[in-house]
């Protein structure tokens, strides 16, 4: 039987795939549970998507810029089995340039998320405001989904909770078939509804998201939350 012949494309693309995915790591450690799960996920797919389908009407200079910046961003394990520490300063000029080399494209969007989330990290939410607000209301429905959960974040940090659990209910109030799951939304404002100590606004979040979702993913946590037990099995 034939070998197939792996060309050096291939190969870049793998590296650069497995180099995507291993941020998963990076967010476990430094990003909310509930986001994990649902909103960082649809981001790395776009990383994956801006790939394969942005590679050749991109620029190779913006590909490059993109990969150097998520290096940084998210280094990998050196030869001692440990993880350096994140490179924030460095990966936020690279993912600026990334940004301006890839225009319009998937790359470049994907390029102006990760240099929001940059901002975030180094402590300037607020600079991260206006590149997720476009984000937000772009043409791009996946991303601009992911931009808003983010924009809750840097809004939070930048000291405006109130429209940042107003983006939240925004998220938590789509009509299906939503591209944020909602009860990931809900679960998400009444952890900010807590943060602000608004523990009624906190629990009625959860209420909602049980009343909407009895069978989410979150249902658990939201019952622990509102001292509630959860429903015995049938039998």
């Amino acid at each position: 039987m034939a070998t197939a012949k792996i060309t050096k494309k291939q190969l870049e693309q793998d590296e650069f795939l497995e180099r995507v995915f291993d941020l998963g790591e990076w967010f476990e450690v430094h990003w909310k549970r509930v986001a994990i799960a649902v909103g960082i996920a649809i981001a790395l797919v776009l990383v994956v998507v801006a790939w394969n389908s942005s590679r050749e009407r991109a620029s190779e200079e913006a590909n490059r810029l993109l990969a150097q910046g998520l290096a940084a961003f998210a280094p990998d394990a050196n030869a001692g089995g440990q993880t350096p520490p994140p490179r924030y300063a460095e990966a936020l000029p690279l993912f600026e340039q990334a940004a301006d080399k890839g225009g319009t494209t998937a790359v470049g969007d994907v390029a102006r998320y990760f240099r929001a989330q940059a901002l975030i990290a180094v402590g300037r939410a607020s600079d991260a405001v206006p590149v997720l607000e476009a984000l937000a209301s772009g043409g791009n429905e996946r991303i601009a989904a992911t931009a808003k959960v983010s924009l809750a974040a840097a809004l939070e940090a930048s000291g405006n909770a109130e429209r940042a659990a107003s983006v939240l209910q925004e998220l938590a109030a789509a009509p299906p078939p939503g591209t944020y799951p909602p009860d990931a939304a809900l679960m998400l404002l009444s952890e900010l509804r807590e943060r602000q100590g608004r523990s009624d606004d906190a629990r009625k979040a959860c209420e909602d998201l049980l009343a909407r979702f009895p069978q989410s993913p979150f249902a658990a946590e939201a019952r622990q939350r509102l001292g509630a037990a959860a429903p015995a099995p049938a039998p």
